[in-house]
């Protein structure tokens, strides 16, 4: 992978890749407060309706908030929808405790469709038609132990999920069908997070695990591309 198409600087960025914002621009004013009920993991704002917030609570619950009204207009709480399809070893660590945290909330990209990473195994994609409208699109055995992150991604111009987790593992997934086109193997360490990119026509995908290293990958089965260690772990 040529270096030239790695780290891209945004366009918040000055030319030697330093942030040209402070901690002077961020807002300082409360304009909200939501009573959640629980501790919130992961929250993430409707890509087109703004005014939407998806979150995620370490009970397993999902809510949908209209921040205009305050009003909560959707809560789901945590349910395998069909434990006989999945795997022996979750299958176990259910019937012993069916209680899931939710690591990740995410929006596809028009948000259309919403991804929940669970701290037991699976990933559940919602599909959103507004209002409370939240309908079951997919649930997938993705790892073995916690998902620890999500994230949409557009290879080939088809939509994909990108998930990882506590097995090391990296996988990517058809959004429609579920199923899986790529599996990633390298780290030596839970992989902990995920982030799709693209540069030009050339998509990859940056992956970080707990031991401090960090991964840029491809979409095909050759490996990783890039293997560097993040400044401190």
């Amino acid at each position: 992978m040529p270096v030239n198409i790695l780290p891209i600087g945004y366009s918040g960025q000055s030319h030697h890749g330093q942030s040209s914002y402070s901690s002077d621009d961020l807002p300082k004013t409360v304009v909200m407060t939501l009573n959640q009920g629980s501790v919130v993991k992961s929250m993430d704002f409707h890509p087109v309706q703004q005014i939407l917030l998806l979150v995620g609570t370490n009970t397993g619950d999902i809510m949908i908030w209209e921040l205009g009204s305050r009003e909560k207009l959707a809560h789901k709480n945590f349910k395998v929808w069909d434990l006989s399809v999945f795997s022996t070893p979750l299958q176990a660590a259910l019937t012993s405790d069916y209680t899931a945290l939710i690591n990740r909330v995410t929006w596809s990209p028009d948000g259309t469709l919403f991804g929940v990473a669970y701290s037991k195994h699976i990933v559940q994609i919602y599909s959103y038609h507004g209002g409370d409208d939240v309908r079951n699109h997919l649930e997938i055995d993705a790892h073995v132990g916690s998902v620890n992150d999500l994230a949409f991604s557009y290879p080939n111009k088809q939509l994909c999920i990108v998930t990882c987790g506590d097995d090391r593992l990296i996988k990517v997934w058809n959004a429609v069908t579920g199923f899986k086109q790529y599996t990633f193997e390298g780290h030596e360490a839970p992989v902990y997070s995920v982030c799709p990119h693209f540069k030009e026509t050339v998509q990859f995908i940056f992956s970080t695990a707990t031991d401090g290293k960090i991964k840029a990958w491809l979409y095909d089965n050759i490996g990783s591309r890039v293997d560097y260690d993040a400044p401190g772990h």
